[in-house]
């Protein structure tokens, strides 16, 4: 009996050391540097990184100086590599005393997406959405994400950094791949 077993076992590292094993699929992964000193360091996104994974698509900002107390919240804009090109945000800001999250497509009505997970860590944020939230995607990915202070979604901050947002050290919000506009990461494959 213990002849079979070594044989077995045997049999199964040959097998994965040929590759001819499948091992479990792993998650496409991008990760998207950011410029440092272009918002204010309380919210300064140093890097970005996505997972396009089997069950979730999981967006982490690294934000090396993260304060927690003047975050007004964050938002994750995601696209589909399909036809139609459809776009959701997910979205976590802070209402008086708690925060409120919402998920939607883009064009649409807010939407319940169960299992989605937005959380402040310290030095990070880590947005977690499940694929069938995505409309059960199994397709590429791309996103775009913003945070900004508690004092920009007030509007307590002057017209000119509303209207046209220089990067700098003052700046009350910072985003990747940028601030302005509607640009997005490249495509993550789905895996």
């Amino acid at each position: 009996m213990r002849a079979g077993r070594t044989a077995v076992t045997l049999a199964i590292a040959v097998l994965l050391t040929l590759g001819l094993v499948a091992a479990p699929a792993q998650a496409a992964v991008r990760d998207v540097p950011d410029a440092r000193g272009d918002a204010l360091s309380a919210l300064d996104i140093s890097s970005l990184r996505v997972r396009n994974a089997e069950h979730r698509v999981t967006v982490a900002l690294r934000i090396p100086r993260l304060e927690r107390r003047r975050l007004g919240g964050f938002t994750v804009f995601v696209g589909r590599k399909v036809a139609g090109r459809p776009e959701y945000a997910a979205s976590k800001v802070r209402r008086g005393s708690g925060w409120d999250t919402t998920w939607q497509r883009l064009g649409d009505e807010r939407r319940s997406c169960k299992g989605l997970r937005m959380q402040v860590k310290p030095r990070r944020v880590v947005v977690s959405i499940p694929q069938r939230c995505l409309d059960a995607n199994r397709s590429a990915v791309r996103v775009q994400v913003a945070v900004f202070t508690r004092a920009y979604l007030r509007g307590d901050v002057p017209d000119e950094v509303l209207l046209d947002p220089s990067p700098g050290p003052t700046l009350p919000i910072d985003g990747v791949p940028k601030v302005r506009g509607t640009k997005m990461t490249r495509w993550v494959a789905y895996r």
